[in-house]
């Protein structure tokens, strides 16, 4: 970190890295100093974008530069090493997700940054939404209002279509770690977690539509559903396929008097007989978001005492925890708890909520 800058630098740069080079080269508290793409012309084309140094070596980048803030956008199988070599740097890191291939090693990034004291942490720009602000204020009148919370239902069907040759890596397990829940899945458990805390069991039906039990086997899950229990009296359920239509990603909280009902645009709420009593809509918050993101990421790095990271270091853990307990109740058939995971990974208390 120079005087006036924090600096950063990108590898694989698709989808999320990209949105964020773009804001961090508007923010006059950010300078990026490299990047790097497999590919060479894409590599080149942000080099010039950016005027900074570009990269198809990930390891010379990482190598040649002395970035605070590094964002990797490259899928886990290409950058597990990378990320283990810029912590031992004592970089931070910013992940987009699918941001590892299992919990053991998510559990491995996360105690190894807080080993070398930098931050491990995943482009989940949901925390920062507007939705999930009205959530959490819906939340927070619940309470006072005794709107008791029963039931959360949400739904992520996202058809993809055929994938393209560079994008086939998601259909193997190996690669990718898992399909529709670890791919698609992540913000809407995340959200769940931090809304409602880690849940007491898990259990999960996945199933590929693959034409014969020996492609099901070697490909990913495209369809799923999983029921989570947080207590007693409040359970959730998560429908999701990135194969069966139409295209609808929306997370509905019922309560004793009303329910709400936020996707990436809007929030409603209403009453048990269906009358509505509320409406926001948030068109297009998805770069303003991730910018909300990186703003109180580079605050906490630039002045961790002054601006706490919201949510704190190790929680992603959590999410992956619940996606871990999901994917072996798959294959046991029984529910697991995501606590127990946590415990036997050797995951810090702290990490638990």
């Amino acid at each position: 970190m120079d005087e006036q800058h924090l600096t950063v630098a990108a590898i694989g740069l698709t989808g999320c890295a990209e949105v964020l080079l773009e804001i961090a080269w508007e923010l006059p508290s950010l300078k990026i100093v490299a990047v790097g793409d497999t590919d060479p012309t894409c590599a080149e084309a942000a080099g010039r974008k950016y005027e900074c140094d570009a990269y198809t070596d990930y390891r010379q980048l990482i190598v040649r530069n002395n970035a605070d803030l590094l964002f990797i956008g490259a899928p886990p199988h290409q950058s597990t090493d990378h990320i283990r070599q810029a912590l031992q740097k004592k970089m931070n890191v910013l992940a987009a997700w699918p941001w590892a291939l299992n919990f053991e090693q998510s559990a491995e990034f996360i105690n190894l940054a807080k080993r070398e004291e930098v931050l491990f942490t995943v482009a989940q720009n949901g925390r920062f939404g507007r939705p999930f602000d009205h959530i959490m204020k819906f939340l927070h009148t619940s309470v006072e209002q005794s709107n008791t919370i029963h039931l959360v239902t949400a739904v992520c069907h996202l058809p993809t279509g055929p994938l393209e040759p560079s994008q086939r890596w998601r259909l193997d397990p190996q690669l990718s770690g898992g399909g529709v829940l670890m791919q698609n899945c992540y913000n809407l458990i995340d959200e769940l977690v931090l809304c409602f805390g880690l849940p007491q069991r898990v259990y999960a039906l996945t199933q590929s539509q693959a034409p014969d039990r020996q492609q099901r086997l070697s490909l990913t899950e495209d369809t799923a559903v999983m029921s989570m229990q947080f207590s007693d009296t409040l359970v959730a359920q998560l429908c999701a396929s990135r194969t069966l239509g139409p295209a609808r990603q929306h997370l509905r909280i019922h309560g004793k008097d009303q329910h709400l009902t936020a996707t990436a645009d809007e929030v409603v709420v209403c009453d048990n007989a269906g009358q509505e009593l509320d409406r926001a809509t948030y068109a297009n918050d998805r770069r303003p978001s991730l910018e909300r993101l990186l703003n109180n990421l580079a605050a906490h790095i630039a002045d961790p005492k002054e601006n706490p990271l919201y949510p704190e270091h190790g929680v992603d853990l959590n999410t992956m925890a619940v996606i871990e307990s999901a994917y072996l109740s798959a294959r046991t058939g029984m529910a697991e708890e995501p606590a127990r995971i946590l415990r036997l990974a050797g995951a810090e208390t702290s990490a638990l909520l």
